[in-house]
């Protein structure tokens, strides 16, 4: 076979699109715009404007009744989607690919806006239209800097790539201390600082999922499945300008781009009918055509079609960017990223039926209802007015006075019963039943009951009771529309992100999980593993359910004792009474018993035995020597207690020794002090004689000084001197000079004698007798 060129895979594109959209843009677009209409309860156009123009609120109030619930089911949780290994390696994975996909629906997407546009679009309008997608972004981020030279500013740019400066001013720099310049120290001129931002761009790759029109959406039209996996043709219609496609990678001329409007996505008509205001047949869609070519907006299809394009007889799924004749971008691609889902499936069709379409005929016929019974209230509160009238037909009235319906006004009137009123009986109560039938035939569709909304207090199955039956009767309703949008939406969606986590060139993912900081590398696992999609956890009766968890929870108790239940059941049945409290953050109240370390593998039989006997030798040995610890415990004990008498004999025998030597000291002590005093006695004595013998010596010493002076006079004593002195003999002066020495002598003796250390001579028994000089 041969390859299939562009223009043959174009013609094949058109074909189906065609197709396509015949079905879409014709039979489907105009019951979606019916239920439109009715939802945001648009007259039906047979109104008069004399009599009443209310509509019902069925549709409006089926589907905003039933929307909650559904949000409650998915966003109740952090895990709305579980992955399961099928292999035990993939255990880590599974887990990891779990909180991965979660995170990128929930956080990195507003996962809460995305599941109520879907959900709110298949109540309304048949289905919804989902599509996850990769994505570069630019992020632009500021660093700031104070007082940085640069040196430091070329290390910032160094560090942030892609950085440029986007402001610095210089300053400069403030010593903190001295609040004084600081100086250069080579050239004597202020230091320079700078103070301003880095603008840092740094490129990465998301994924983006998003709810979109889907009147945009473009199906297979014989397709027999709400899952388009499979499907041979499934595409998206882009509005689109030249920026939007430079931003996905796709270049064109803007008159290509212009030329991309077809008849049914044309700009000039009014068939894009998704807000109020653009049902209304005077606005129509904008025309936002420009002169400005980077503003050139058009329809761009992004489609994903099986072809076989390398022709070897085998058709691979092609996706394919093109304008209306124009292919942009053609590659091969692993899936289908686009989902539709719709709350009441119709059997081997892709598009079902929305909620809207299941109560439009009542809404009708309750406007019906509503607008008669008004009627015939306006009637009955303001009845006609007969007129009589002569043979011409002239009133007998005055006109202008009927029509002024002033309370208290005046009618003019030439006959007495020229006025008379038509009166219209009161029938609307015959009406009411009715309108409750309507109510019930609604209820019984939509399962969205007065009671389930605790709305109605005459109903007979006003007791506890009754109002659980009604409720779970209710609620099973939209737990299978749960089911659909989890085995039709959520289940495609979290594949679709695993493969696009998984394809490669994805980043590690880090994020904050469950009050801890992970670090993901998506390369490391599989692109496929089984899933389970967490439904029913919001919807029925909360305190219900709490009820019948904590039943389970106390069975899981009692069967622990038989080996029936394990930690991990009551982990889990523990983790589902968190949940249906409202809180997710399980693991702030409960451990997971997976968590923890695993006990260590028990021992085999021969070494329990021998660990028994080991422990009877042990047991044996244990009693011998604490026996004999026992029996070495009392023999010291009693050489302690001997030992301690021995010392404390001691001790007595010691202070007796004090006490004696004591008491014989201070016997000595007394006695010295004693030979002391008679000491200091003879001592007192002998000085008082030298006194007396120096005080009679210094007398004599005069009194010869005196009797020398008197017998001879100077010149006599002056020339005995000199006689004396030739004859070689002594001066006069020489006696007194040497008895004046010797008293010195003696004086100085005496001194030295009394100053000189002494010594207590004692006799024979150590008893004092005198004192001498040592």
């Amino acid at each position: 076979m041969s390859k299939m060129d562009d223009d043959q895979l174009l013609e094949l594109l058109n074909r189906k699109e065609q197709n396509a959209s015949a079905y879409v843009n014709g039979q489907l677009r105009t019951e979606r715009e019916t239920s439109l209409r009715e939802y945001y309860r648009q007259p039906y156009g047979n109104e008069d404007d004399n009599w009443s123009t209310i509509v019902a609120s069925d549709v409006s109030d089926t589907v905003e009744w039933i929307l909650p619930a559904l949000l409650k089911t998915f966003s109740s949780t952090d895990k709305a989607v579980s992955f399961e290994p099928t292999r035990q390696e993939d255990v880590k994975g599974a887990e990891q690919a779990t909180d991965a996909c979660n995170y990128v629906f929930f956080k990195q997407n507003n996962g809460f806006l995305v599941l109520y546009t879907a959900f709110k679009d298949a109540l309304t309008v048949k289905n919804s239209a989902t599509m996850w997608r990769k994505e570069t972004i630019e992020t632009v981020s500021s660093i700031p800097f104070k007082n940085a030279s640069e040196e430091m500013i070329a290390l910032l740019l160094q560090d942030a790539e892609d950085g440029e400066i986007q402001e610095a001013t210089p300053a400069p720099v403030i010593n903190p201390q001295t609040q004084q310049p600081e100086m250069d120290l080579m050239t004597g001129t202020p230091m320079m600082g700078y103070t301003g931002r880095i603008k840092k761009t740094e490129k990465k790759t998301v994924i983006r999922v998003e709810s979109f029109s889907p009147e945009d959406l473009l199906v297979e039209r014989d397709w027999t499945s709400p899952l388009l996996a499979d499907c041979p043709y499934v595409a998206r219609m882009m509005r689109v300008n030249m920026t939007d496609l430079q931003a996905m990678g796709l270049s064109c001329d803007p008159s290509e781009l212009r030329a991309s409007d077809t008849t049914e996505y044309s700009a000039d008509g009014d068939t894009r009918l998704f807000t109020k205001d653009q049902i209304d047949a005077s606005t129509a869609f904008a025309d936002s055509d420009t002169e400005d070519d980077s503003m050139a907006e058009g329809w761009l299809r992004v489609e994903f079609v099986l072809a076989d394009k390398d022709g070897d007889g085998i058709a691979e799924r092609l996706c394919v960017y093109r304008l209306k004749d124009k292919i942009l971008k053609c590659e091969v691609t692993s899936h289908v990223p686009i989902a539709t889902f719709s709350p009441i499936l119709n059997t081997h069709r892709w598009d079902g039926m929305s909620m809207a379409e299941a109560v439009s005929d009542l809404q009708r016929l309750h406007t019906e209802l509503l607008r008669q019974t008004l009627n015939n209230l306006y009637l009955t509160n303001n009845p006609r007015t007969k007129v009589l009238t002569d043979a011409n037909w002239s009133p007998l009235a005055n006109i202008d006075d009927l029509l002024d319906s002033r309370p208290g006004g005046v009618i003019r009137q030439r006959d007495a019963n020229a006025v008379t009123e038509q009166v219209t009986p009161f029938a609307a109560a015959a009406s009411m039943p009715m309108l409750d039938y309507v109510k019930g035939m609604r209820e019984e569709r939509t399962g969205v009951s007065r009671t389930s909304q605790g709305m109605n207090p005459d109903s007979l199955n006003n007791t506890a009771t009754g109002r659980q039956i009604d409720q779970s009767a209710a609620m099973q309703r939209i737990e299978l529309i749960a089911r659909i949008a989890a085995e039709t939406l959520l289940k495609p969606i979290f594949q679709g992100i695993l493969k696009l986590l998984t394809d490669g060139g994805m980043e590690k993912l880090a994020f904050r999980l469950r009050n801890e900081f992970v670090e993901y590398d998506p390369n490391e696992w599989r692109d496929s593993y089984d899933m389970t999609v967490n439904v029913g956890l919001g919807t029925g009766d909360t305190q219900q359910k709490a009820a019948q968890l904590m039943n389970i929870y106390q069975m899981q108790t009692a069967a622990m004792q038989f080996g029936l239940a394990t930690p991990r059941h009551l982990y889990h049945t523990s983790a589902k009474v968190i949940e249906n409290a409202g809180f997710k953050d399980v693991d702030n109240f409960i451990q997971d018993p997976s968590k923890q370390p695993p006990p260590p593998p028990p021992p085999p039989p021969e070494a329990i035995q021998i660990a028994q006997m080991k422990a009877q030798n042990d047991a044996q040995k244990f009693q011998a020597e604490s026996h004999n610890d026992i029996l070495k415990f009392q023999a010291e004990t009693q050489m302690a207690r001997e030992i301690e008498q021995i010392k404390a004999d001691a001790k007595l025998q010691e202070t007796r020794a004090q006490l004696e030597l004591q008491a014989s000291n201070d016997q000595r002590d007394a006695e010295r002090e004693m030979h002391k005093a008679q000491m200091d006695a003879q001592l007192e004595a002998q000085r008082l004689g030298f006194e007396k013998w120096k005080a009679e010596l210094d007398a004599r010493v005069k009194l010869r000084i005196a009797q020398i002076g008197t017998e001879q006079s100077g010149d006599e004593l002056l020339a005995e001197v000199g006689d004396e002195l030739a004859m070689g003999k002594a001066n006069p002066m020489d006696q007194l000079a040497q008895m004046h020495m010797e008293t010195l002598q003696m004086i100085g003796q005496l001194a030295q004698s009394m100053n000189a250390p002494k010594v207590i001579v004692k006799d024979g028994n150590g008893k004092p007798i005198g004192i001498r000089a040592a």
